[in-house]
């Protein structure tokens, strides 16, 4: 983290002292700001005011603590800042939707063992809280980007230029502000762990963040290239915070994916581990529930409990894994027959009905069972098993596919910059040579789209050294106006690394 931004260092001290008693004023007076100034940027940076992040990391640590230790309310309440129970609650109950106490109940009905609990918790909170850091941390560096490429441009006057740096800065801001959303999202996998589905979207939006900086940068680049020198000049300071914008969202876009892979695996293996106890429960109800019916043998209800004992062995028989919401549902609407059936002998057996009663509270715990795994991603089975792993490895083919998805953009600029050229510049030779250098590219995009192997990837990475050096020969040949297409040629050669 870049410990000279004064909002990172405000993040940092925040949750240095998240148990002490913060305010506005020492918070603005440690990062030598005015209050009005400090306020105005933390809310640009992070999205919201400083005293509603900071109520919100307390109670999203103390929801951990409520789930995952045995200390009581008013303890955690004071630990964190509150003065009183009463306050905590009324808090809490705004950020989450309920009690304190009814969510230690809610998590204490479907968790882990105590002690797992409060270490999963633990982990839990550490990797969402290493991904909110570096989210916000990009968040921050692209609109920090985005103002100064405002101020600079607007500086130098060249008014030829201005809209061109407006289009850049909007888009730049849209993808900061899509970034944001994802950080809402990250947030609330922390307090529901059932929105961990929505892991695979934060990973896209992301991942759409690091290819569009990258793009924008290019794109910003290679205008700023096609400008008369001293034009350039002026403009290359902002191509340069662009540049490291693009390069630190990548190497933070791979640092979040990583503490998402962890978070998933955590909370993947606590939804496993609740999933298997609430079947346990299951095939516990149902075998007191048939064995309760078989008592009396002059009772007429062997055959309810006959079927009853023929769900809970082949809930009990299955494999964890081979068991699925469908498999669930299936079983539910079986034991809806029984029960449809029993509440009729109730009905004409009034003495029977608490007898019978069983068999509701047996469908009830296997409806709410089955809505638990309707609830789960369809692969949280698969990812525990494989301990979490939901991030797809990069193999030779998915990273040449890639190479092509990016040398077909590439491509695009090249054949953009020989038409732009055309015959006001380019000579009919050095056209025809740049046309068979685009027929070239052409050759390395079909192979690296049907890669099937490590001997193509390396073949692949010949073809583009090849093609950087050829379109570096075609740029240093055009002097000055070769710019654009050295700039080119520099995104190949990064491809092909």
């Amino acid at each position: 983290m870049d410990q000279e931004n004064p909002i990172f260092r405000s993040l940092a001290l925040i949750e240095e002292k998240i148990h002490e008693r913060l305010t506005v004023e020492n918070l603005a007076q440690n990062a030598h700001f005015s209050k009005y100034h400090y306020q105005r940027m933390f809310r640009e940076a992070v999205g919201e005011s400083v005293m509603q992040y900071v109520t919100r990391r307390r109670i999203s640590l103390a929801a951990g603590e409520l789930a995952g230790t045995d200390s009581n309310i008013l303890e955690i309440a004071l630990k964190y800042g509150y003065d009183s129970h009463e306050g905590f609650t009324r808090s809490f109950r705004t950020a989450m939707g309920v009690t304190p106490a009814e969510y230690r109940k809610y998590c204490h009905a479907i968790s882990s063992p105590l002690i797992r609990k409060e270490k999963s918790n633990m982990l839990i909170s550490d990797s969402a809280g290493e991904m909110i850091r570096e989210l916000n941390g990009l968040i921050v560096q692209a609109k920090e980007t985005a103002a100064y490429a405002k101020r600079h441009a607007a500086s130098e006057n060249v008014t030829a230029y201005s809209p061109f740096w407006s289009f850049i800065i909007s888009k730049t801001d849209k993808v900061t502000d899509e970034l944001s959303a994802a950080l809402d999202r990250i947030t609330s996998i922390t307090q529901k762990p059932d929105e961990i589905s929505a892991r695979f979207m934060i990973v896209k939006v992301i991942d759409d963040a690091v290819f569009w900086y990258g793009l924008i940068a290019f794109q910003t680049g290679l205008t700023v290239k096609r400008a008369v020198p001293e034009h350039r000049s002026l403009f290359l300071p902002i191509c340069g915070r662009y540049d490291k914008l693009a390069r630190d969202a990548r190497i933070r876009a791979d640092k979040i994916v990583s503490f998402l892979g962890e978070l998933s695996s955590l909370i993947f293996q606590e939804m496993k581990d609740n999933a298997q106890q609430k079947l346990q429960e299951i095939i516990k109800k149902g075998e007191s529930t048939a064995k309760i019916l078989s008592a009396d043998t002059g009772l007429p209800y062997s055959y309810i409990a006959e079927e009853i004992s023929n769900i809970t062995q082949e809930l009990s028989a299955a494999p964890f894994p081979e068991i699925t919401a469908r498999f669930l549902e299936d079983c539910l609407f079986r034991l809806d027959i029984i029960a449809f059936s029993a509440d009729l002998d109730a009905r004409r057996c009034p003495s029977h009905h608490q007898l019978l009663g069983s068999i509701s509270q047996l469908r009830e715990q296997l409806r709410e069972t089955t809505e638990f795994f309707q609830s789960l991603p369809g692969d949280v089975q698969a990812a525990a098993e494989a301990k979490g792993s939901s991030m797809p490895e990069y193999t030779p083919e998915s990273k040449c596919r890639n190479i092509a998805f990016q040398g077909n953009i590439l491509l695009f600029y090249l054949k953009g910059e020989i038409q732009k050229l055309g015959g006001r510049i380019l000579k009919e030779d050095q056209e025809a040579a740049l046309n068979a250098v685009c027929d070239e590219f052409n050759k390395a995009i079909r192979l690296a789209m049907c890669a099937a192997d490590q001997s193509d990837a390396d073949r692949l990475r010949d073809m583009l050294r090849a093609l950087y050096d050829s379109v570096t020969a075609q740029a240093q040949a055009l002097g000055i106006y070769g710019a654009p297409i050295q700039h080119i040629a520099e995104e190949i050669k990064m491809i092909s690394v």
